[in-house]
Protein backbone atom coordinates (compact mmCIF):
# COMPACT_ATOMS: atom_id res chain seq x y z
CA UNK A 1 0.00 0.00 0.00
CA UNK A 2 1.25 3.48 -0.85
CA UNK A 3 2.01 5.54 2.25
CA UNK A 4 0.53 9.00 2.62
CA UNK A 5 1.29 12.02 4.73
CA UNK A 6 -2.25 13.37 4.56
CA UNK A 7 -3.44 13.41 8.15
CA UNK A 8 -7.06 13.67 6.96
CA UNK A 9 -6.94 10.17 5.49
CA UNK A 10 -8.00 7.34 7.76
CA UNK A 11 -6.98 3.70 7.85
CA UNK A 12 -8.76 0.85 9.58
CA UNK A 13 -6.13 -1.57 10.86
CA UNK A 14 -6.94 -5.27 10.95
CA UNK A 15 -4.70 -8.25 11.64
CA UNK A 16 -4.75 -11.87 10.57
CA UNK A 17 -2.70 -14.71 12.00
CA UNK A 18 -0.16 -16.21 9.66
CA UNK A 19 2.03 -19.28 9.98
CA UNK A 20 4.01 -19.65 13.17
CA UNK A 21 4.38 -16.33 14.96
CA UNK A 22 3.58 -14.21 11.90
CA UNK A 23 0.95 -11.49 11.93
CA UNK A 24 -0.37 -10.05 8.65
CA UNK A 25 -1.49 -6.43 8.83
CA UNK A 26 -4.21 -4.96 6.62
CA UNK A 27 -5.22 -1.32 6.19
CA UNK A 28 -8.68 -0.65 4.78
CA UNK A 29 -8.77 -4.25 3.64
CA UNK A 30 -5.47 -4.15 1.76
CA UNK A 31 -2.36 -6.05 2.85
CA UNK A 32 0.31 -3.74 4.30
CA UNK A 33 2.98 -5.77 6.10
CA UNK A 34 3.91 -8.90 8.05
CA UNK A 35 5.61 -8.85 11.45
CA UNK A 36 6.19 -11.24 14.32
CA UNK A 37 3.56 -11.56 17.04
CA UNK A 38 5.83 -10.29 19.82
CA UNK A 39 6.49 -7.01 18.03
CA UNK A 40 2.85 -6.48 17.13
CA UNK A 41 1.77 -7.19 20.70
CA UNK A 42 4.27 -4.63 22.00
CA UNK A 43 3.19 -2.00 19.46
CA UNK A 44 -0.07 -1.42 21.29
CA UNK A 45 -2.07 -1.03 18.07
CA UNK A 46 -5.38 -2.90 18.53
CA UNK A 47 -7.20 -4.84 15.87
CA UNK A 48 -9.90 -2.69 14.24
CA UNK A 49 -8.46 0.67 15.30
CA UNK A 50 -8.60 3.73 13.03
CA UNK A 51 -5.37 5.65 12.30
CA UNK A 52 -5.00 8.96 10.53
CA UNK A 53 -2.48 9.41 7.72
CA UNK A 54 0.44 10.46 9.91
CA UNK A 55 -0.18 7.67 12.42
CA UNK A 56 -0.38 5.14 9.62
CA UNK A 57 2.92 6.36 8.12
CA UNK A 58 4.64 6.05 11.50
CA UNK A 59 3.23 2.55 11.94
CA UNK A 60 4.41 1.37 8.52
CA UNK A 61 7.85 2.91 9.09
CA UNK A 62 8.22 1.17 12.43
CA UNK A 63 7.09 -2.14 10.92
CA UNK A 64 9.62 -1.83 8.11
CA UNK A 65 12.39 -1.04 10.59
CA UNK A 66 11.45 -4.15 12.58
CA UNK A 67 11.53 -6.30 9.46
CA UNK A 68 14.87 -4.79 8.44
CA UNK A 69 16.31 -5.58 11.88
CA UNK A 70 15.06 -9.16 11.67
CA UNK A 71 16.56 -9.52 8.20
CA UNK A 72 19.87 -8.13 9.46
CA UNK A 73 19.92 -10.80 12.18
CA UNK A 74 19.20 -13.50 9.60
CA UNK A 75 22.05 -12.26 7.39
CA UNK A 76 24.51 -12.02 10.26
CA UNK A 77 23.61 -15.50 11.48
CA UNK A 78 25.15 -16.92 8.30
CA UNK A 79 28.53 -15.13 8.51
CA UNK A 80 30.17 -11.89 9.57
CA UNK A 81 29.57 -8.82 7.41
CA UNK A 82 31.09 -5.37 7.16
CA UNK A 83 28.85 -2.38 7.79
CA UNK A 84 28.73 -1.46 4.10
CA UNK A 85 28.08 -5.03 3.01
CA UNK A 86 25.14 -5.44 5.40
CA UNK A 87 23.69 -2.06 4.43
CA UNK A 88 23.90 -2.89 0.72
CA UNK A 89 22.01 -6.16 1.22
CA UNK A 90 19.30 -4.56 3.35
CA UNK A 91 18.75 -1.76 0.83
CA UNK A 92 17.75 -4.40 -1.73
CA UNK A 93 14.61 -5.12 0.32
CA UNK A 94 13.99 -2.06 2.47
CA UNK A 95 14.08 1.72 2.32
CA UNK A 96 17.42 3.42 2.89
CA UNK A 97 16.16 4.81 6.20
CA UNK A 98 15.02 1.43 7.54
CA UNK A 99 18.22 -0.25 6.35
CA UNK A 100 20.44 2.38 7.96
CA UNK A 101 18.58 2.16 11.27
CA UNK A 102 18.91 -1.64 11.28
CA UNK A 103 22.65 -1.41 10.61
CA UNK A 104 23.07 1.18 13.36
CA UNK A 105 21.27 -1.07 15.84
CA UNK A 106 23.40 -4.04 14.80
CA UNK A 107 26.54 -1.97 15.26
CA UNK A 108 25.42 -0.69 18.67
CA UNK A 109 24.71 -4.28 19.74
CA UNK A 110 28.22 -5.31 18.74
CA UNK A 111 26.98 -7.56 15.94
CA UNK A 112 29.09 -5.80 13.31
CA UNK A 113 32.64 -4.57 13.83
CA UNK A 114 34.53 -3.50 10.72
CA UNK A 115 37.94 -3.72 12.38
CA UNK A 116 37.44 -7.27 13.64
CA UNK A 117 35.79 -8.24 10.36
CA UNK A 118 38.71 -6.92 8.30
CA UNK A 119 41.35 -8.65 10.42
CA UNK A 120 39.51 -11.97 10.26
CA UNK A 121 38.90 -11.73 6.52
CA UNK A 122 42.52 -10.76 5.82
CA UNK A 123 43.81 -13.78 7.72
CA UNK A 124 41.35 -16.13 6.01
CA UNK A 125 42.18 -14.85 2.52
CA UNK A 126 45.87 -15.43 3.14
CA UNK A 127 45.58 -18.73 4.99
CA UNK A 128 42.93 -20.41 2.83
CA UNK A 129 43.40 -18.84 -0.60
CA UNK A 130 47.03 -17.75 -0.33
CA UNK A 131 46.18 -14.32 -1.69
CA UNK A 132 48.93 -11.72 -1.82
CA UNK A 133 48.75 -8.27 -0.17
CA UNK A 134 47.28 -6.46 -3.20
CA UNK A 135 44.40 -8.92 -3.63
CA UNK A 136 43.69 -8.88 0.10
CA UNK A 137 43.51 -5.08 0.07
CA UNK A 138 41.24 -5.18 -2.96
CA UNK A 139 38.87 -7.64 -1.29
CA UNK A 140 38.71 -5.54 1.88
CA UNK A 141 37.94 -2.37 -0.07
CA UNK A 142 35.22 -4.23 -1.99
CA UNK A 143 33.66 -5.18 1.36
CA UNK A 144 33.56 -1.54 2.43
CA UNK A 145 36.82 -1.11 4.34
CA UNK A 146 38.52 2.21 3.53
CA UNK A 147 41.75 2.03 1.51
CA UNK A 148 43.97 3.30 4.33
CA UNK A 149 42.65 0.71 6.78
CA UNK A 150 42.85 -2.03 4.15
CA UNK A 151 46.53 -1.21 3.63
CA UNK A 152 47.11 -1.47 7.36
CA UNK A 153 45.30 -4.79 7.82
CA UNK A 154 47.16 -6.36 4.89
CA UNK A 155 50.48 -5.10 6.27
CA UNK A 156 49.73 -6.65 9.68
CA UNK A 157 49.95 -10.10 8.08
CA UNK A 158 53.66 -9.45 7.38
CA UNK A 159 53.61 -11.72 4.34
CA UNK A 160 56.92 -12.94 2.94
CA UNK A 161 55.68 -12.66 -0.64
CA UNK A 162 58.67 -14.33 -2.29
CA UNK A 163 58.45 -17.37 -0.04
CA UNK A 164 54.67 -17.53 -0.55
CA UNK A 165 55.02 -17.46 -4.32
CA UNK A 166 57.69 -20.17 -4.26
CA UNK A 167 55.42 -22.31 -2.07
CA UNK A 168 52.59 -21.83 -4.59
CA UNK A 169 54.93 -22.87 -7.39
CA UNK A 170 55.71 -26.04 -5.46
CA UNK A 171 52.05 -26.86 -4.79
CA UNK A 172 49.19 -25.10 -6.62
CA UNK A 173 51.24 -24.50 -9.77
CA UNK A 174 53.37 -27.62 -9.64
CA UNK A 175 54.24 -28.66 -13.19
CA UNK A 176 52.96 -25.37 -14.64
CA UNK A 177 56.34 -24.04 -15.75
CA UNK A 178 57.16 -26.65 -18.36
CA UNK A 179 57.08 -24.19 -21.26
CA UNK A 180 56.80 -20.48 -21.97
CA UNK A 181 53.02 -20.55 -22.43
CA UNK A 182 52.45 -22.32 -19.11
CA UNK A 183 54.90 -20.01 -17.36
CA UNK A 184 53.06 -16.95 -18.70
CA UNK A 185 49.72 -18.40 -17.58
CA UNK A 186 51.13 -19.08 -14.12
CA UNK A 187 52.57 -15.56 -13.97
CA UNK A 188 49.17 -14.04 -14.81
CA UNK A 189 47.43 -16.24 -12.23
CA UNK A 190 49.82 -15.05 -9.53
CA UNK A 191 49.19 -11.45 -10.55
CA UNK A 192 45.44 -12.01 -10.11
CA UNK A 193 46.13 -13.51 -6.69
CA UNK A 194 47.61 -10.19 -5.61
CA UNK A 195 51.34 -10.65 -6.13
CA UNK A 196 53.36 -8.01 -7.94
CA UNK A 197 55.31 -8.60 -11.13
CA UNK A 198 58.71 -7.90 -9.57
CA UNK A 199 58.09 -10.30 -6.70
CA UNK A 200 56.86 -13.00 -9.08
CA UNK A 201 59.94 -12.67 -11.29
CA UNK A 202 62.20 -12.84 -8.24
CA UNK A 203 60.40 -15.93 -6.96
CA UNK A 204 60.55 -17.60 -10.37
CA UNK A 205 64.31 -17.09 -10.48
CA UNK A 206 64.66 -18.51 -6.97
CA UNK A 207 62.40 -21.45 -7.75
CA UNK A 208 64.22 -22.23 -11.00
CA UNK A 209 67.56 -22.15 -9.21
CA UNK A 210 66.16 -24.37 -6.47
CA UNK A 211 64.87 -26.99 -8.93
CA UNK A 212 68.08 -26.92 -10.96
CA UNK A 213 70.10 -27.64 -7.83
CA UNK A 214 67.87 -30.61 -7.14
Amino acid sequence: MTMTNNAEDSFKIEIKRGKGDKIHIYANGEYSATVDFAYWFSSGVPHGCILDGDEFCRLISSLEERRACNKALDILSLRDHSKKELLTKLKLKFSAEAAEKAVTKAEEAGLIDDEAFARKLSAELFRRKRYGPDRIKSELIFKGICREDADGFAAELDIDVTECIIELLRTKFSGSLSNEKDTRRTFNSLMRMGYRAGDIKSALRGFTQETEEI
